[in-house]
């Protein structure tokens, strides 16, 4: 019993959240509450962003790609494409 109960509290707390973005793509976010970082899952690919610094809302990038968001509205950056437009669902 006390195993299991070490095991659960070593889970990190999580906040997995579903976006539906321009021209119908999909994507998730999962954010590493403690761990200040998340993980963006794309068109098959899993990319680790860093929290940074934000004003308002919250920003994640680790250099080529981000998300910034405040509320339910979501803007992704890769590179120097146009931002994609997305909202929770």
């Amino acid at each position: 019993m006390f195993r299991q109960s070490q095991q659960a509290a070593a889970q990190p707390r999580t906040n997995v959240v579903d976006y539906r973005c321009d021209h119908g793509q999909g994507m998730r976010v999962t954010y590493f509450v403690d761990a200040e970082r998340a993980v963006l899952e794309r068109d098959g690919m899993a990319i680790e962003l860093v929290q940074q610094p934000s004003a308002s809302g919250f920003i994640y990038s680790n250099g080529p790609n981000t998300i910034r968001g405040k509320g339910d509205a979501l803007t992704l950056e890769i590179g120097r494409m146009v931002p994609i437009q997305c909202q929770a669902e």
